[in-house]
């Protein structure tokens, strides 16, 4: 495993054992046939190839490869070779992929990035940084990763949004009612409690007037709650099923016609009407509704 030199002598065996005692020199694997062949360590190499007539043959082992190896120069030339060609071109990109979501963000990276025309060495990744750091008004994020001879650029756009104009707005009734609630956080409240509104009517402004009567223009928001009226007229093909279980389905049915969202809700259901003919029945009821009347109406002031 350390390895040993293979050596010939032309003299014969009397001879070479005096020569290896006289210098102590250890050898192994000796045989006599027509020359004599042995096998020494490689620290007696000098000393062996100074006798005119033992000849070093080769070497055997690990040390004997790295011998062989370093004893050739095409192979030390081969060997620097392959190093420098591994270390560039493990360095050396020859595709560039852009990921993400936007193609705008896409070709923007891109253009940016036209200056690393593949293939370019990966030596020096700050560069490349900079020059993305140049759009981080319109990029969220974003990071490189090199996978081999690819280089992968991430990221995310940023979105940008667009404000427009201010518009003053009123809160106008967006059906019929009579106040039952407000729930107004910024505004000029028009109308009062029970007071009876219209559809289309203003009933949070957005005219204040500050303390020397002057008037001002201030943003508006909240919710105006009304009680508000609504017939609901249903009607069913008539089966053999008990009357009961009949006024039940329509009720139900007249129910489901309601349109009210969470803070909404019946505050009185009034039947008006339930009939039946050869081969309909029909009901009519008659609601009192809690409900958010108040929508945005642009103002022309």
């Amino acid at each position: 495993m350390r390895g040993h030199d293979l050596y010939k002598a032309e003299c014969d065996i009397y001879e070479v054992m005096a020569y290896v005692m006289q210098h102590r020199i250890t050898i192994y694997h000796l045989r006599e046939e027509k020359y004599v062949y042995f096998s020494s360590s490689c620290k007696y190499r000098t000393l062996l190839q100074k006798h005119p007539l033992i000849h070093y043959q080769s070497s055997i082992g690990m040390m004997g490869m790295v011998f062989r190896f370093f004893a050739s120069k095409e192979k030390i030339a081969a060997l620097i070779c392959s190093l420098l060609l591994f270390l560039g071109l493990s360095k050396t990109i020859f595709q560039v992929e852009i990921l993400g979501e936007s193609d705008f963000h896409h070709d923007l990276i891109e253009t940016k990035l036209k200056q690393f025309q593949t293939p370019f060495f990966y030596w020096d990744s700050t560069s490349i940084y900079k020059k993305l750091a140049e759009l981080n008004q319109d990029l969220n994020w974003y990071a490189v990763h090199q996978k081999g001879s690819k280089l992968e650029i991430h990221f995310l756009p940023r979105e940008k949004m667009e404000l427009s104009q201010f518009h003053p707005y009123d809160l106008i009734a967006s059906k019929d009612g009579v106040i039952a609630a407000f729930d107004v956080a910024k505004g000029n409240k028009v109308v009062k409690i029970n007071q009876k509104v219209q559809k289309g009517e203003v009933l949070v402004s957005h005219i204040i007037l500050d303390s020397k009567e002057e008037e001002k223009t201030s943003d508006v928001l909240g919710k105006v709650y009304a009680y508000t009226f609504e017939r609901i007229d249903v009607e069913i093909s008539k089966n053999e099923l008990p009357e009961a279980i009949n006024y039940y389905l329509c009720l139900m049915k007249s129910r489901m016609q309601l349109s009210l969202d969470k803070d909404e809700y019946i505050v009185k259901e009034i039947p008006l009407q339930f009939e039946e003919d050869s081969a309909t029945i029909r009901m009519s009821n008659y609601y009192v509704l809690y409900e958010m009347i108040a929508v945005v109406g642009e103002s022309d002031e």
